[in-house]
């Protein structure tokens, strides 16, 4: 059975970064309050700095899911939500690799289409046994794939 899991670096980035961007959301909120100096500046930029910190909260949440592939299914579980999708490889629409290459080397994400336009997205750099679970939907899903 093939496991994948966030990557507990990437987790660990998004999360350093969250705490740095709502810090500073509360300095400036804290500054906005007790001083008049840049009042503009920090009207703008204390509500920007919150969106800023939502969106990439809740990239962070929805991302985590812990994906096991085997006996022709996909289990995908959602610790946040603490919900559960068993997916018969049969009932998968569709299923793409798009690869980009970068300074660092490729970045790599499969998207999963099933039911009525639900996709799970996976990706090299967010997941692991990445290469297996692509290697898996080459073998039991072939048909599937789009472009191919």
């Amino acid at each position: 059975m093939i496991v994948s899991k966030p990557r507990i670096n990437t987790v660990f980035a998004l999360s350093i970064f969250l705490v740095l961007v709502f810090g500073s959301f509360f300095l400036l909120l804290d500054s906005l309050l007790k001083s008049e100096s840049f009042f503009i500046v920090k009207l703008i930029l204390t509500p920007v700095t919150l969106v800023i910190a939502l969106l990439v909260l809740g990239k962070l949440l929805a991302a985590i899911k812990i994906v096991k592939a085997g006996n022709n299914r996909l289990n995908i579980f959602f610790p946040i939500s603490r919900s559960r999708i068993d997916l018969p490889l049969s009932e998968i629409r569709g299923w793409r690799e798009d690869v980009v290459k970068t300074k660092q080397g490729e970045f790599k994400e499969t998207k999963i289409l099933y039911g009525k336009k639900k996709v799970i997205k996976l990706s090299n750099k967010e997941n692991t046994e990445y290469d297996k679970l692509v290697k898996y939907l080459n073998q039991k899903a072939k048909k599937q794939k789009a472009g191919g």
